[in-house]
């Protein structure tokens, strides 16, 4: 029988973690301050990483703590320091790229499972053999490879071995997103979680005797984005996805916002679930797809799973995100007698807008947004500023709740 895979969701602060968690993730991936290949998240101080190990726990999910940077020597003493938080917190694996970080894992934390990043560019079982011989006990594989190479892969790779591979998010036009254009043009290395993303800057050619003058090189009137990866998303393929053998689904994303991290989760858990419920009878619901377009994103595509990169189809046709519905309010707590909503404000709405309410496995419902109160329970007429509490008089919701603009 056929094992279910995890979701595993993004958790780039302690929120996303709970969000994450609260919509339907089997695990997540967050990261300390250093060695988390995400510099730009505001990741976890050691306290708030036992809290949300604890909180995880609890929910009966599970924390993988990312230390896949690639650390010069001069690092290397920092190292110690982080493994010794991680004695204390007991997350349940961490995500290692480089070797040395993998031995000197090994010799602090010998209890704690391996799981080798895609940094590592996994892409044959040989491989997989040879870092299981080493301790590691999940490959997150390359993601040059195709639905079926990994298929094959999972034949060859002994059976204790997990394979884990990235179904949503952004993609990186480098190799694995071993990248150094960040690093050659702005002193910032992507390899160290400093990314700037200058991939998806809008270039230009120029001629050398007219450096001034802009060349009109380009997809659209607003330039080129010959750099720039479309964003994955597999949610139309979960059965492909079951049937080559992937234990873990992962989905990107650590610098996104609690909402996307809800609503992505939301989306492929449910995805998920009603395969394994219905078997040979499922039928994809284009309503999810509708729920992972919802959020911040490029153009999708299913990145290399049946498309090699030199037809050049997972490179943006135009540029910059298709934005998300406003993520407006969360829900702290529900007076169901008074059908009262207390919330914490995102961005702003008004008493008799459409809104759209989602709940943890369930698909978005449009409401009408009831009258609202301040703190003090005086009647406003829109959400305050700056950003506070509120209440709204809402039928149905329960705590978690996502309230989103229509």
């Amino acid at each position: 029988m056929i094992k279910k895979p995890e979701i595993l969701s993004p958790a780039g602060n302690p929120e996303k973690l709970r969000f994450a968690i609260d919509y339907g993730a089997d695990a997540v991936y967050c990261a300390l301050d250093r060695f988390g290949l995400r510099a730009a998240s505001e990741n976890f101080t050691p306290d708030e990483l036992k809290s949300g190990v604890a909180y995880a726990h609890s929910k009966g999910a599970k924390v993988y703590v990312t230390m896949n940077v690639m650390p010069r020597d001069e690092e290397f003493d920092a190292l110690g320091e982080y493994f010794d938080y991680l004695k204390d917190i007991r997350p349940d694996a961490l995500i290692i790229a480089d070797a040395g970080v993998l031995y000197a894992a090994r010799e602090a934390l010998p209890d704690i499972p391996i799981h080798l990043s895609t940094q590592a560019s996994t892409l044959n079982s040989a491989s997989c053999r040879f870092w299981l011989s080493n301790g590691v006990s999940r490959i997150v594989l390359s993601r040059e490879l195709t639905m079926a190479q990994i298929k094959e892969m999972r034949r060859r790779v002994p059976e204790q071995m997990e394979l884990e591979a990235f179904v949503h998010g952004a993609m990186c036009v480098a190799y694995s997103g071993r990248c150094l254009l960040s690093n050659y043009l702005t002193g910032r290395s992507g390899n160290e979680g400093k990314c700037t993303q200058p991939c998806r800057w809008n270039y230009f050619v120029t001629e050398e005797k007219r450096p001034d003058e802009h060349l009109p090189f380009e997809q659209d009137d607003r330039g080129s984005y010959l750099f720039s990866s479309k964003d994955m998303c597999m949610i139309e393929h979960i059965p492909e996805l079951v049937d080559a053998g992937i234990a873990s689904f992962k989905i990107e994303g650590r610098i996104k916002s609690a909402c996307y991290a809800a609503v992505v989760t939301n989306a492929y858990r449910s995805a998920l679930d009603e395969y394994f419920a219905k078997g040979d009878s499922y039928v994809f619901d284009p309503d999810w797809l509708k729920e992972v377009e919802s959020v911040s994103h490029r153009e999708y595509s299913t990145g290399f799973y049946y498309t090699p990169p030199h037809e050049h189809a997972n490179i943006v046709t135009s540029g910059g995100y298709i934005r998300d519905r406003a993520f407006l309010a969360t829900v702290e707590s529900y007076d169901a007698a008074k059908g009262l909503a207390y919330c914490i404000q995102r961005n702003k709405m008004s008493v008799g807008d459409q809104i759209d309410v989602l709940s943890p496995s369930s698909k978005g419902r449009i409401v009408t947004a009831g009258r609202m109160y301040d703190d003090e329970m005086n009647p406003i007429d829109s959400t305050p500023h700056p950003l506070m509490h509120f209440y709204i008089e809402l039928s149905g919701v329960k705590q978690g709740d996502i309230i989103r603009g229509v």
